[in-house]
Formats: structure tokens, sequence, C-alpha cells
């Protein structure tokens, strides 16, 4: 798990990398970013068909691919709804058939990429990267850009985690590079770099930049994405924050309230990822000495991350985060 710490001298960074998890992406498509209250029982019951096709390919033993296949989409449906064991054990269920499927070395890599994202939730950064690093090499053998440029954007996260960021902004510039080169860019992926890429340049306290990166992603989710969406959401979220280490603390205010309202209309209440941007919101009025207000921001998320079923003790919050992708 990723332990947020109110008096850690990396708070701040990790804040922030909250978002970018939730941002990395999944390739399979199968898992939407707007999931609302209405929409968590209509996610219940897909996991339970899925449970049913998986066990009548069992029995009709069916290929290995087929079968791989439907545990992978059930493990992106748990990770959907932040049931995190379930999703790492489908995970792995997956990861044993595929490998066995020359036909599905796709796939395989897209599930070790996904997976990838789950280990990240988890503060697995090793594991995380071991996953990421297998998977880009199997996508480097099959040849598709985009795929290739989505691995790159998950090693630039880790990258981020582990403070290597000019080795994030690098990573994550090659992932722009090559999924703009592929004949069909993925949405959700280039969104991510350019996030990716903000946070990178403004931890390496080149905000101006970042700025510049951050408005390619706003513009690109107005574009790409239904206005008031959740990765409209994220972007705005970090542009704010860009501005706000920009030196420009009042507009930035602006853009992370903006935010932070257009993901409280589109995700439920527990939702880990509109934690993350409460929580980096918490952390600009911390630094503009707005003690109150913090303590109401962090009390909000204590009380989110409890209905989440998420370890939380004393000035510590351990929150998750989800990896999904948009259709």
């Amino acid at each position: 798990m990723i332990a947020l710490s109110c008096h850690s001298s990396s708070f701040r960074l990790k804040v922030n990398l909250l978002l970018l998890i939730a941002l990395i992406v999944s390739t399979s498509g199968c898992v939407v970013w707007g999931q609302t209250n209405p929409q968590i029982a209509s996610w219940q019951e897909r996991i339970a068909q899925d449970l049913v096709s998986i066990r009548t390919a069992e029995q009709q033993r069916l290929p290995e691919a087929q079968q791989g296949a439907l545990w992978a989409q059930l493990a992106l449906e748990y990770q959907s709804v932040a049931d995190f064991p379930k999703a790492e054990d489908a995970y792995n269920r997956a990861l044993h058939l595929l490998k066995m499927a020359p036909s599905a070395r796709a796939k395989y890599a897209a599930t070790l990429d996904n997976l990838s994202t789950l280990y990240m939730s988890y503060g697995r950064v090793d594991d995380a990267e071991s996953a990421t690093r297998q998977a880009l090499a199997e996508r480097q053998k099959l040849g598709d850009l985009s795929d290739i440029g989505l691995s790159q954007v998950h090693l630039a996260d880790i990258a981020l985690v582990r403070r290597q960021f000019k080795k994030a902004e690098q990573l994550a510039q090659r992932a722009i590079q090559s999924m703009q080169s592929s004949s069909d860019p993925p949405r959700a992926g280039l969104l991510s770099a350019f996030i990716t890429l903000t946070y990178a340049r403004c931890s390496r306290n080149h905000c101006k930049e970042g700025i510049e990166s951050a408005e390619q992603a706003v513009a690109f989710a107005g574009k790409e994405f239904e206005p008031e969406s959740v990765a409209a959401g994220f972007a705005l979220e970090t542009l704010g924050f860009a501005k706000w280490k920009s030196g420009d603390p009042q507009d930035g205010e602006k853009a992370m309230l903006q935010a932070i309202q257009m993901l409280r209309a589109k995700l439920a209440t527990n939702d880990p990822r509109l934690a993350g941007a409460m929580l980096q919101y918490r952390t600009y009025l911390i630094e503009t000495n707005r003690q109150a207000e913090a303590r109401d921001i962090q009390q909000q998320v204590k009380t989110m991350v409890r209905q989440a079923g998420v370890y939380c003790s004393a000035c510590a919050i351990s929150v998750h985060s989800l990896s999904d992708s948009l259709r």
C-alpha cells in the first residue's frame, strides 16, 4: 500500500502520485473511469456473469487463450470496485493460462501491464517494475507502438515514485512519441502521459514546461472525452497543481476545486481516485497556511478510505487507487 504520512518529507510527492497512479491505463479497454454509485451494482452483476462464463469455459475445456482472457477481464472488474486481493488472484490465473497460448502474446503483455498497476496501488514498486518490463519486452517483440507507449508510461510513473524525475520526464516524452507515431493512438494512454510529464517537470522545478504539458492534457481531454468527464477532471486537477507550483496559487486553487467538483459528480463517494484529488488539495491548503480547512479535508478522506475498506491509522492514510481505462 502507499502510505501518506502527514509529517513525511515525501508527503506532497506521494499525494500527487495518487493521481498519476489513478491515471495509469489498462490496455484492454474493459474498465470505465467514470464509475458512479448507481453503476457499482452493475459491475457486481458483470463480475457474477464473468464467474459463470469462467466456470462454463472450464467445463467445456475451452482453449487457454479464451480462459485466460476471461480471467483477465474479471481481474480488471475486481480492480474497478477496489477488490484488490481478488483482482491479484484473477490476474495470476490469467497469466498462467495466457503464457501457455502462443496466439495470446499481446493479451499476455496487456495483463502483465495491468497487474503492474495493481502492484502500484499496493506500493509494491519492485513487483510493478518487473511486471511492466516483462510487458514492454513482449510488446517490443510484437512491435505495436501504442502498446509500447503504454508500458513506457507505466515505467515513467514508477520512476516518479522513486523520485527519478529526469528519468520519468524522458520516459513520458518517449511514451508520447511512441503513441503519437502509431496508427491508432490510445487516448487514455496519451492523456496519462501528458499528466505524468507535468508532474515530472514540476518535480524538477520546471513548472513552466509543466504548465505547457498540463494545458496539453486539458485540451486533449476536452477534445477526446465527454465534457465534465473524469478524464477532464484529472487533467484540470493536474493543471491546478502546475499553476500552484509555478507561483499562481489563486488560479491553481480555482482549477483544483473545479476538478474536485467534477470528480465528485462522477465518482463514488469512497472512490480512492477522488480521495487522491482531495489529498492534493489538502497539501495546497497546508502550504498556504489554511490549517482548519486542511483538517476538514483530512477528516473527509479518512471517512472515505474507511468506507472503501482501506487501512488507516494514526497520522498515516493508505489510499488505494484504481488503474483503469476508458471506453
